[in-house]
């Protein structure tokens, strides 16, 4: 079996199996009988905002499927394997705000902890309260605070850390359902302009840079439009410096959106990554700033 089969950008070799898992005792089980070869095991939940290379991954993929939705007044407790999505339409179906503008982003709740996912000014972290894990060493599972998972743009200690996400606890505010479902609403039809429906692509590659990471001398040399929410746009750096409809291999950068990698056919690894590389460069070339890869790399060195 390849990875390829289990990501939404359709790239990715071959892999040692899948194991799949409906319960926190089923995943701690099976990460518990992992063979001793040190080679790790790689947990997934819908296969978004990853590139795989293409000699795969050398050790187990583990599947999250535990999925389930509990309320308690405005307090929602959520299984990491559910898909995002799902959450949102429960929450806005529930008179809950806070989750509305994420919807259309692909993936589950789990990956969106992960990577701390957001958009149009909401971040999953908003109004989380607490994440239960497994400790992979310990075999323990732990309740983190919210302080404790070190949320930033794009990021958490889950990243840096040998947790395993099980379920977390949003606590959401009470707002009218039938306004809330025309945000979301209204949001997918923007998303859609960028990821049309089938989409072989991974989400936007490159993180958007906050403005109190990059020095005042380099921001002063930006034009206006390219910050948004307190952030410089990564597509708008790409754009200007001839990232739209570049190609290699099968592999493209949108002719939309700069920061929009697709996979247009049978696509290689190979390709995406040199791809990000060779205009990551040119961005630092020409503004002095480095672009981070929002999407997780697996089995590749990191991008320079």
């Amino acid at each position: 079996m390849k990875l390829s089969d289990l990501t939404t950008l359709g790239i990715g070799g071959p892999i040692q199996g899948v194991i799949k898992v409906k319960s926190h005792q089923e995943l701690k089980e099976a990460i518990r009988k992992l063979p001793a070869d040190g080679k790790g095991f790689l947990l997934l939940g819908g296969g978004s905002n990853l590139l795989v290379s293409d000699s795969g991954y050398p050790g187990i993929v583990i599947k999250n499927e535990v999925t389930g939705i509990i309320r308690d007044k405005n307090n929602l407790t959520v299984q990491s394997g559910t898909n995002l999505q799902d959450l949102v339409d429960f929450a806005n179906s529930s008179g809950l705000c806070g989750l509305e503008n994420l919807a259309g982003i692909p993936g589950t709740v789990g990956g969106a902890i992960y990577g701390n996912a957001g958009a149009y000014g909401q971040a999953i972290s908003d109004h989380l309260e607490s994440v239960k894990v497994f400790d992979v060493i310990s075999y323990q599972i732990l309740d983190i605070s919210k302080h404790d998972c070190q949320f930033s743009y794009r990021n958490s200690v889950f990243k840096r850390s040998r947790y395993a996400i099980l379920e977390t606890v949003f606590s959401l505010s009470s707002a009218d359902s039938k306004k809330l479902k025309q945000i979301s609403k209204e949001t997918i039809k923007k998303r859609e302009v960028k990821y049309s429906p089938g989409i072989k692509c991974p989400g936007s590659f490159f993180q958007n840079i906050p403005i109190e990471k990059l020095p005042a001398k380099i921001l002063a040399k930006l034009p206006k439009e390219f910050i948004l929410f307190n952030k410089v746009s990564a597509g708008a750096l790409l754009e200007s410096v001839g990232a739209k409809g570049a190609k290699r291999g099968d592999i493209k950068i949108a002719p939309y959106h700069a920061n929009l990698f697709i996979n247009d056919g049978t696509g290689k690894a190979e390709d995406f990554y040199k791809l990000a590389r060779e205009y990551q460069g040119k961005v630092y070339e020409k503004y002095g700033i480095k672009l981070e890869p929002e999407v997780q790399l697996i089995n590749f060195p990191p991008l320079v």
